[in-house]
């Protein structure tokens, strides 16, 4: 496989566990092919390891007395031609629910530290972009790590896989913003392998999306392809780089055996692509890549 590396400059960014001595503004910025990316860290959270580790499945993750470090929760940022894209809208600091089973699984796998001026929209303002001004939000799927900062996207074109809006792992629907009304999406364009089938956002054909199922039914991946490298934006396909080299697929996923699959995928596309894998919990991955943060 072949994956491009660089040098990782460490930036201090390391939550510690009193979190009001954790900085909430965070962001990562690098310019690839003349085009911004940003990576904004949107808070931070913990998960019971066997969540994000190789475990028996979801089932079995309320059980788990152990939790991981603290990990960021990425949302990321392309300044494209066509129109700014966001990918995943990471959490929010006050997370509307209505109770019920979902809400009580939530508060018994996951750990959340979100402060408002971690929240995706105020991240934005402070790398300059109006959140208004986002013409695509790209969701890899709908739990609500991931669609937290939708309220501040109604003017947006939400972007989300059929099969996961229909299907989503768990019953997030309360959390949704009353005008949500996602473009539902199938994968209908040929691209190349192991893709045979994907979506293309761009009339460049720059950024696809493509099926990644595993950790959701529905869930998705998003690929900004470059002459210079190939930015693999990977949601939950896997929590960690290693994990990917390593085949490791983790517990929390819904179908182990797509989730096995999407792995595979993934590592065939990189070994004949260069590419740069971006998990959306993984620092050393966005550090090895971007470098030091901006702020």
């Amino acid at each position: 496989m072949e994956l491009v590396a660089h040098n990782t400059i460490h930036s201090g960014l390391i939550h510690p566990e009193a979190p009001a001595v954790a900085s909430p503004m965070s962001a990562y910025t690098r310019i690839i092919n003349g085009i911004k990316v940003h990576a904004l860290v949107c808070g931070w959270m913990k998960v019971r390891k066997s969540h994000s580790q190789a475990g028996l499945g979801p089932m079995y993750i309320v059980f788990d007395p152990r939790w991981t470090e603290w990990l960021p929760i990425f949302s990321w940022v392309i300044e494209h031609p066509e129109g700014t894209v966001v990918i995943d809208t990471g959490h929010a600091a006050v997370q509307l629910q209505e109770g019920g089973i979902t809400e009580w699984l939530t508060r018994q796998t996951i750990r959340f530290d979100v402060q408002k001026n971690s929240e995706v929209g105020n991240q934005l303002k402070a790398i300059g972009i109006a959140a208004d001004a986002v013409r695509w939000v790209i969701l890899t799927q709908l739990n609500t790590d991931h669609t937290g900062g939708l309220h501040y996207f109604p003017s947006s074109e939400i972007v989300v896989s059929r099969e996961e809006y229909i299907r989503p792992l768990v019953d997030v629907e309360p959390s949704y913003p009353p005008w949500f009304k996602p473009k539902l999406i199938g994968y209908f364009d040929a691209v190349d392998r192991p893709f045979e089938d994907g979506y293309f956002l761009t009339k460049a054909h720059d950024i696809l999306i493509v099926p990644t199922p595993g950790c959701t039914r529905g869930h998705q991946s998003v690929i900004f392809k470059t002459p210079e490298v190939n930015l693999f934006f990977a949601g939950d396909a896997s929590f960690t780089h290693q994990q990917l080299e390593e085949g490791v697929i983790p517990g929390i996923a819904i179908d182990r055996s797509s989730a096995r699959t999407t792995l595979s995928n993934i590592l065939e596309f990189s070994e004949a692509n260069p590419t740069v894998y971006l998990p959306s919990h993984d620092l050393e991955s966005v550090e090895r890549f971007f470098g030091k943060k901006s702020f």
